[in-house]
């Protein structure tokens, strides 16, 4: 992978992890989630566990995926996260004819693209690591090859 191309993944996959590691430390608000979880049927003692699994594995997939470890399992966890999520917190078509369809509808159409991102990348073999990357170049060493295969 050229260098730019390389810069590249790692800016995407940079920008990919920010709103899942924003999730995960609780900048975005999660009170609407874990009603509509309840709303839809999860028994109430279970919502802050999943809760807590939600943001585990947005924070530690968030984190991986943002460093270059593993990012091609990270990509894959965030997406096994995410699509059920977009299901519950998006459901647009159960707020047809209401104010709350055109939000909902654009909120579950971005998380279809974020959906797409994260295929992609886990779908890439070749995906450089952002750590790697640094060392390599601070040591002046040539750059180790690229994990996640």
């Amino acid at each position: 992978m050229e260098r730019t191309s390389e810069n590249a993944a790692i800016v995407a996959r940079i920008l990919v992890s920010i709103v899942f590691i924003l999730n995960a430390v609780g900048v975005i608000d999660q009170s609407i989630p874990a009603r509509e979880m309840a709303e839809r049927g999860l028994p109430e003692a279970l919502v802050p566990l999943c809760m807590f699994f939600g943001r585990s594995v947005e924070l530690v997939a968030g984190l991986a995926l943002a460093f270059g470890v593993l990012p091609r399992l990270a990509a894959l966890a965030l997406l096994a996260f995410l699509v059920p999520a977009t299901f519950v917190s998006h459901s647009f078509w159960l707020a047809a004819g209401t104010s709350a369809f055109q939000p909902q509808l654009i909120n579950f159409s971005k998380n279809l693209a974020i959906w797409g991102g994260l295929l992609f990348i886990g779908a890439t073999a070749e995906q450089p690591a952002w750590v790697r990357s640094i060392a390599a170049r601070m040591k002046g060493a040539v750059q180790l090859p690229a994990t996640g295969r």
